[in-house]
């Protein structure tokens, strides 16, 4: 049970900073998307999306090179 928990955290932290990375950056510059407003298929969306693509890959790749992984420390 605790290697589900460990796991499910490990999959929620990147998620949450990766949000609040991406809402400050979104307000930082203006930019504003409302998937309800503006429908699904517009640049706007490939603007969201993209973004959320790239923080998520750099917090996740970032995270993997600062945190331990879990047996690593046992190895060195």
């Amino acid at each position: 049970m605790n290697m589900r928990m460990d796991s499910k955290r490990a999959a929620f932290i990147p998620l949450l900073i990766t949000y609040v990375v991406v809402k400050l950056v979104h307000t930082f510059v203006g930019f504003e998307y409302d998937l309800l407003s503006e429908g699904l298929f517009n640049m706007k969306f490939v603007i969201d999306i993209a973004s959320w693509a790239v923080v998520y890959a750099a917090v996740y790749f970032l995270l993997r090179k600062l945190l331990p992984q879990k047996g690593e420390a046992l190895t060195k």
